[in-house]
C-alpha cells in the first residue's frame, strides 16, 4: 500500500508542475455549441440533433468518460443531473441507479438497443456493477416517463448504452494494477474496410476487495470479485442494405456478506456466479427512393445467477428476454418526420414466461428553425395484464441562437415482473392475483443558455413525476401488492464552463423531493446531490481531472445515512504517440461514508495503468 501511495503522489506532483502550453484549440474535452449541434441522438427514435430534443437528456461520450477517469459505467451514468447511484458493497456489490427518485427497477437499460434488465430479479432492474467503460462509446440518459418510446419498464427513464464500433484498423490494450489487489486488463482488435467493420474486445478484472459489510461495525473479512467479458461486433454495408450483428458474454464471481439483524448485513461466507449473454442482429434497408428507412432488429439477453452459502449451492435463477422489433422512419419533408413500429418481447424465468406486444407512432413537426414539436402514442398489450396506451409530447423553442427552452410531458407503465406475479411466502397459499401494473406521468420544463463565445452552457430544469400503484413487498400479505402513489419533484442545474483553451469545469446539482402517499420521504433518496469536476490539459502530454461527488443525508429502514463528499483525481501522461500512462486516486481525503446502511466503502486508494494503441 505504501509503494502505491508513493508512486501516485509522485505522479501527481509531476503532473501539476510541467510547463503550461496553449497548444490545442479546444482542450479539456469540453464541447462547443457547434459540436453539440452535430451530436445525433438516437434514444428518441427519430434521430435528431442534441439541440433539437425537447425531452430532458444527458449525454456522455468516450472522450469525456476518459477525461473524467470513469472506469465503471455506473460512475459515468450517475454524473448526470438527477441521477443517483447506490452500491451495496464495493467491488461486485449490486450497483443500481435512480432517475429523479424513481426506483432502479423503473429504469429501462438498453445496450445497443437490446433490453438488458434482469427478467429473473424481483423488480426487473439491472445490475451495473459488472459493466466497465472499456467498450463504451457513449451513453444517453433520457429522463422522465418514456414508455411511449420504449414500452414497459421506462417509468423513470431510459439508459441507452452504445458500445464502440470500428473506425479504423487498429489494436489496443490496457493493463492496470492498484489497491486491494486490483488487476485489470483489456484488449481490442478493430478492422475497417471499404464496406465492412469488425471489432473484438476483451476485458478482465480481479480484486481482493474489502468487506462489503462495513468494517467499522466489526466486519473484517475481505470480499473478492472477478469478472471477464468478451464481445464481437460487425457490420456489412451493401449499398441500400446494412447488416449488423453483435455478441457479448460476461461472467463474474462475487463474494458477499450475510444478513445481519442490527445493520442489515454482517460478515458471511456467501458467493454468487453470474453469466450474462447479449446478442443482436439487425437489417437496415431503404425503400421508395430512400424515403422510407426500415429497421428489423432481433435480440436476446440472458442472465443466469447461482448463489452459494458456505460452499454449498443455495439457489439459482435464469432470466431471458427475447425481442423482435420493426421500425420505419419517413422524412416527409423538411418540416415533418414520422416514425412507427411494432415490437414483441417475451420474458422467461425458468418455466414461466410473459409476452408483451407493442405498436407506436411518433411525429415531429418543425415549422421553422426556432420551434420543434414532437408527439407520440403507443399501445402495449400484455397477455396477463391487458392493454395500456401511453402518450407523450415535447417541444423545443429557440428564441435566440444562444437560448433553448425545452418542455416535455409523458406517460409510463410497467407490468409486474414474473417474480412479483408468482412469488408468495409467509403463510400465503398463492401469489396476489390482484396486482396491477405501475403507471406514471411526468413533466419537465427548463432552458439551456450558451455563453462565453458559445463554448459554455448552463441549464436549469424543473420536473414533477407521479407514480401510481407502485409495487412493493408485503410480509402481511405474503407477496407483492400495489401501494399508494409516489411523487417526485425538484430541479436540476448543470454547468459546463470553458475556463481556457486547456481547462474546463463541469458542475451539476439536483434537488429531489420524493414522498409516498402519506407524505413520508422515500428511503435512499437524498434531497441534495451533485458533482463537480475540473478537467485540464497542461500540455500535449499531461491531462487529468479532479472530481468531487456530494450526496446529502438519507433515511433507511435501519437508520439515517449521513451526507458525504468524496474527491477523486485522475491523470494521464502520453509517453509516445502509441503509449499512455494513467493513474487514479479515489477518495483522496479518505472520507468514511456509506451509500447503503451497513455497507462499507473503500478508503483512499490508488491505481496505475498503461494504455497502448497501434
Amino acid at each position: 500500500m505504501k509503494i502505491y501511495k508513493f508512486t501516485f503522489f509522485t505522479l501527481l506532483l509531476s503532473f501539476l508542475l510541467p510547463e503550461y502550453s496553449y497548444s490545442q484549440e479546444l482542450g479539456a474535452n469540453s464541447l462547443s455549441s457547434s459540436e453539440i449541434e452535430n451530436i445525433i441522438i438516437r434514444s428518441t427514435r427519430i434521430p435528431a440533433g442534441a439541440k433539437d430534443i425537447g425531452s430532458s437528456l444527458y449525454i456522455i461520450n468516450e472522450d469525456q468518460i476518459k477525461a473524467r477517469g470513469f472506469k465503471d459505467a455506473i460512475d459515468a451514468i450517475s454524473s448526470a443531473p438527477g441521477v443517483t447511484s447506490k452500491q451495496n458493497g464495493s467491488f461486485g456489490g449490486v450497483g443500481t441507479i435512480r432517475i429523479r427518485g424513481a426506483s432502479s427497477s423503473q429504469t429501462l437499460v438498453l445496450v445497443d438497443g437490446v433490453p438488458v434488465n434482469d427478467a429473473s430479479s424481483p423488480g426487473g432492474g439491472y445490475n451495473f456493477e459488472y459493466l466497465n467503460t472499456s467498450n463504451i462509446q457513449s451513453i444517453e440518459v433520457l429522463k422522465g416517463s418514456q414508455s411511449t418510446l420504449w414500452g414497459s419498464d421506462a417509468i423513470g427513464g431510459v439508459v441507452n448504452i452504445y458500445t464502440k464500433q470500428s473506425e479504423s484498423t487498429s489494436f489496443g490494450a490496457s493493463a492496470e494494477i492498484g489497491s486491494f489487489g486490483l488487476k485489470r486488463g483489456s484488449t481490442d482488435i478493430n478492422f475497417a474496410g471499404s464496406n465492412s467493420r469488425f471489432r473484438i474486445s476483451t476485458s478482465k478484472t480481479s480484486i481482493d476487495g474489502i468487506s462489503k459489510a462495513d468494517e467499522k461495525d466489526g466486519n473484517s473479512e475481505d470480499d473478492g470479485f472477478e469478472s471477464e467479458s468478451y464481445s464481437v461486433s460487425g457490420s456489412i454495408d451493401l449499398n441500400s442494405l446494412t447488416l449488423k450483428g453483435s455478441l457479448s458474454y460476461m461472467e463474474s464471481q462475487v463474494e458477499y456478506d450475510s444478513y445481519g439483524f442490527v445493520t442489515g448485513v454482517q460478515d458471511g461466507d456467501e458467493k454468487s456466479n453470474t453469466d450474462e449473454f447479449i446478442g443482436s442482429i439487425s437489417v437496415n434497408f431503404d425503400l421508395f427512393d430512400s424515403k422510407l428507412q426500415n429497421l428489423i432488429f432481433i435480440s436476446q439477453s440472458d442472465i443466469n445467477r447461482d448463489y452459494y452459502s458456505k460452499g454449498s449451492f443455495s439457489f439459482g435463477a435464469e432470466g431471458k428476454r427475447e425481442l423482435i422489433r420493426y421500425q420505419g422512419n419517413i422524412e416527409v419533408n423538411e418540416f415533418n418526420k414520422i416514425a412507427f413500429g411494432l415490437e414483441s418481447e417475451e420474458s422467461k424465468v425458468d418455466a414461466d414466461n410473459s409476452t408483451i406486444d407493442g405498436s407506436f407512432l411518433l411525429y415531429e413537426f418543425k415549422p421553422n428553425s426556432k420551434i420543434i414539436i414532437s408527439s407520440g402514442i403507443r399501445n402495449d398489450d400484455h397477455e396477463g395484464f391487458g392493454s395500456k396506451t401511453t402518450r407523450r409530447i415535447s417541444g423545443t423553442f429557440k428564441p435566440f441562437d444562444n437560448l433553448i427552452i425545452r418542455s416535455s410531458w409523458g406517460e409510463g407503465f410497467k407490468v409486474p415482473t414474473i417474480f412479483q406475479s408468482t412469488y408468495f411466502c409467509c403463510g400465503a397459499t398463492s401469489a396476489n392475483s390482484a396486482i396491477r401494473p405501475e403507471t406514471s406521468t411526468s413533466y419537465d420544463f427548463g432552458f439551456e443558455l450558451f455563453f462565453n463565445e458559445m463554448k459554455s452552457n448552463l441549464s436549469i430544469i424543473y420536473f414533477d413525476q407521479d407514480i401510481n400503484d407502485q409495487i412493493n413487498f408485503s410480509f402481511g400479505l405474503g407477496g407483492y401488492e400495489n401501494i399508494d402513489k409516489v411523487n417526485s419533484k425538484g430541479f436540476e442545474i448543470a454547468l459546463d464552463y470553458q475556463i481556457s483553451k486547456l481547462m474546463s469545469l463541469y458542475l451539476n446539482y439536483s434537488y429531489i423531493d420524493s414522498v409516498d402517499g402519506n407524505g413520508s420521504s422515500l428511503f435512499y433518496v437524498a434531497k441534495d446531490s451533485g458533482e463537480a469536476g475540473l478537467i485540464y490539459e497542461l500540455n500535449n502530454s499531461y491531462s487529468g481531472s479532479i472530481i468531487a461527488r456530494y450526496n446529502g443525508s438519507e433515511s433507511s429502514s435501519y437508520g439515517k445515512i449521513d451526507s458525504w463528499i468524496r474527491f477523486d483525481i485522475n491523470g494521464s501522461y502520453r509517453l509516445s504517440s502509441t503509449n499512455e500512462l494513467y493513474f487514479r486516486i479515489e477518495n483522496l481525503l479518505d472520507e468514511e461514508y456509506q451509500q447503503i446502511f451497513g455497507y462499507g466503502t473503500p478508503e483512499r486508494s490508488g491505481f496505475i495503468g498503461l494504455r497502448v494503441k497501434f
